[in-house]
């Protein structure tokens, strides 16, 4: 009997690094096959929070949408910057609805800065379940290959040009075993000051032609 499920995958990294928090993913979008290498999985939610994204594509977007104006509207009414675990609430609930209601597959990782709690790492995976970090995620079919990476190198107290020295040794990886990440990589950071975007890099996959 044959397989009719479509395959989806992605490649997300989150890490703690000394002085700030770290989110990558790949920019690759499959649905039993390969359609697009331009994707954008790395969402600006506010001026200090950040997230990626892994699973439904579409059900992603608009979750990222929906949370980055109800940050706003935290801002406004309470007249403060929204905080890191507000974010990861909102995301949670609205996870663990869509999945029982319309099948949604959304798993993603936040971080961020907030002044009450100051750099915060969240797991937020499909079955509404929040999981806090203090250390590294990796999300996504390529999440088995950039473990085993981040199992060895990854260190708390490393500098912002070691953990981007990382985070590109994690993609290596993932493009190199994974057929369902690719297209490149995008990588933004999170300190007291904000955010930045400190790469965007385009990579072909060895498995780029095949479905």
């Amino acid at each position: 009997m044959t397989d009719n499920k479509l395959k989806t995958g992605t490649t997300c990294v989150g890490f703690l690094f000394k002085g700030g928090i770290l989110l990558a993913a790949d920019r690759r979008t499959t649905a039993g096959f390969i359609a697009s290498d331009k994707s954008e999985k790395v969402y600006e939610l506010s001026k200090k929070i950040i997230g990626t994204t892994a699973g439904h594509a579409a059900d992603n977007q608009k979750i990222m949408r929906i949370i980055k104006g109800e940050l706003k509207l935290i801002e406004l009414k309470a007249e403060r910057p929204a905080m890191v675990s507000e974010a990861a609430m909102m995301i949670n609930s609205t996870q663990y609805s869509a999945l029982r209601t319309q099948g949604s597959i959304m798993s993603i990782i936040l971080g961020g800065y907030d002044e009450k709690k100051g750099f915060s790492l969240y797991n937020l995976s499909p079955d509404g379940t929040i999981t806090a970090h203090d250390g590294y995620i990796a999300d996504g079919s390529g999440s088995v290959y950039v473990k085993g990476v981040l199992d060895i190198d990854y260190n708390e107290n490393m500098s912002e040009k070691e953990a981007i020295a990382l985070v590109e040794k994690c993609f290596k990886a993932s493009f190199k075993n994974d057929i369902y990440s690719g297209g490149g990589f995008i990588v933004k950071i999170v300190t007291e000051d904000g955010i930045k975007e400190v790469e965007r890099k385009v990579v072909k996959s060895e498995f780029v032609n095949e479905k």
